[in-house]
């Protein structure tokens, strides 16, 4: 079967992610933010962010929210919270 898939994929078939060779737009689909490349809106959205995209509303990609504090800072106010 395996054989005839490829046969197929190579004579003009389906792309898949194992086959698109470099073409960063082998993966779009029209309509879905989920494949191929993505939305810039979304690419540089904060993690708190929802973004909407061809109808679609999800939150940004993940990560911790930016805070503008240091790490010891952070520490300092977690070991005082308590």
């Amino acid at each position: 079967m395996r054989f005839f898939d490829s046969l197929r994929r190579m004579f003009g078939g389906e792309r898949t992610a194992a086959g698109q060779e470099g073409d960063v737009h082998a993966l779009d689909r029209e309509d879905d933010p989920r494949g191929g490349v993505q939305d810039p809106e979304y690419r540089h959205a904060g993690p708190t962010d929802v973004v909407e995209t061809g109808g679609v509303a999800m939150s940004g990609p993940a990560g911790a929210p930016q805070e503008m504090t240091t790490p010891e800072e952070r520490r300092q106010a977690d070991r005082t919270e308590s």
